[in-house]
């Protein structure tokens, strides 16, 4: 789910960091809000007007916001649920990056058999059975009070929503939880993954592509918005489905591969007092890399990159040295030689740097870009298939 594509996908896990709860980052992907913005203006526009019609149009988009906003509490709840049974099951998750529809979680490793895989899988549609319980029961608490009717009318749609979230899940197509359950059951069978994988990954992408042909059936039959929505989720399922498979690809190719196996020795470094335009001219225009390490002494300090560089104004670059402008060392943009290849892959996607050094006592030994991955990736699946 992590991986659209091995290469043009790859950029589907960055997101905007937004708090912690029990250790693990939340972030949201950048296209979240532009989803975020379209349901608050479907239930505005669409579902609460033709359920509640005696109410004016602002209490329409107060309901609207809020059911679009606690749509989003009720998915992360969902996420939590799967990330805490997999702490349980000794697995670190680093990281919730939420799409409306779901999330994606970073973990540090992966399940290591069938039945961790069930358990986690079953968790997340659980839990929105639970919150759709929460909000049935306080829908028929506030049923009876007309001057509620505002409250009444978000805790039925939210009730409605999260039963939806929980039954959507489980359709049995990777990577639903549905799907995950299937694939844990297929994992048990074959005790292969990659077959589990396969299997549950066709059977998401052939679910997906039902569900549009329902949605452009529905838009041919004029209810636009919940068409809309189907071809949204069938896009969305179709692809993930895809990108899931893609992604057991991956990690099988590159397990156990290290990152001192993929690295160039040769680093080309610059010292910290070089002025921008003597950077530009000795170094960007001679040796083009993107990324240098920035040494001092014998230990880094810092990484510059065209990024920086291209910040600082012209007229400036005669007077601006690289420790001024230089990303200043940190765990996020250095690698270990000992780190496993997809765990780089992972950082440069995260930091959207694709050339990386790769730091040992305080010292660059090396440096990894994206593309040496991605050519190992690519070469290994090529003779994989």
């Amino acid at each position: 789910m992590a991986f659209g594509e091995q290469k043009k996908g790859l950029e589907i896990m960055k997101g905007v960091k937004l708090f912690k709860v029990i250790g693990i980052q939340i972030s949201l992907n950048y296209t979240w809000f532009i989803v975020f913005g379209l349901i608050a203006w479907s239930l505005a526009s669409g579902y609460f007007p033709s359920h509640y019609p005696d109410l004016n149009p602002s209490a329409h988009w107060i309901m609207g916001f809020l059911g679009a906003f606690f749509l989003f509490l009720s998915v992360l709840v969902h996420e939590l649920t799967h990330s805490y049974i997999a702490k349980r099951e000794g697995i670190e998750v680093k990281e919730i990056i939420l799409f409306i529809f779901g999330g994606v979680s970073q973990l540090t490793k992966e399940l290591e058999d069938s039945k961790k895989e069930l358990k986690v899988a079953i968790g997340g549609p659980l839990s929105s059975l639970v919150l759709a319980l929460i909000f049935w029961i306080l829908f028929k608490a506030t049923l009876r009070s007309p001057h509620l009717i505002l409250f009444t009318g978000l805790l039925w749609y939210l009730a409605f929503i999260n039963l939806s979230l929980a039954v959507f899940n489980l359709i049995p197509g990777f990577p639903l939880d549905g799907g995950r359950v299937l694939r844990a059951l297929y994992w048990r069978k074959t005790g292969s993954l990659k077959k589990a994988t396969r299997i549950a990954s066709e059977t998401g992408k052939w679910i997906g592509i039902g569900i549009i042909l329902l949605g452009l059936f529905g838009i041919l039959t004029g209810n636009l918005i919940g068409g809309f929505w189907f071809v949204i989720i069938g896009i969305f399922l179709r692809s993930a489905a895809e990108g899931g498979f893609q992604q057991v690809v991956m990690k099988g190719a590159l397990e156990g591969v290290k990152v001192r196996e993929l690295m160039s020795r040769d680093v080309i470094s610059v010292p910290p007092s070089l002025h921008i335009h003597q950077l530009v001219e000795d170094f960007y225009l001679t040796h083009k890399h993107i990324t240098y390490p920035v040494i001092e002494g014998e230990r880094m300090i810092g990484l510059i990159t065209l990024k920086q560089v291209k910040e600082v104004l012209r007229d400036q670059w005669m007077v601006k040295t690289v420790r001024e402008v230089m990303m200043p060392i940190r765990e996020e943009i250095i690698l270990d030689p000992d780190s496993e290849a997809v765990d780089a892959l992972q950082k440069m996607i995260r930091t959207g740097e694709g050339r990386l050094p790769v730091v040992k006592d305080g010292k660059a030994v090396g440096m990894i870009t994206r593309k040496d991955i991605l050519n190992l990736l690519e070469i290994k699946t090529d003779l994989m298939e």
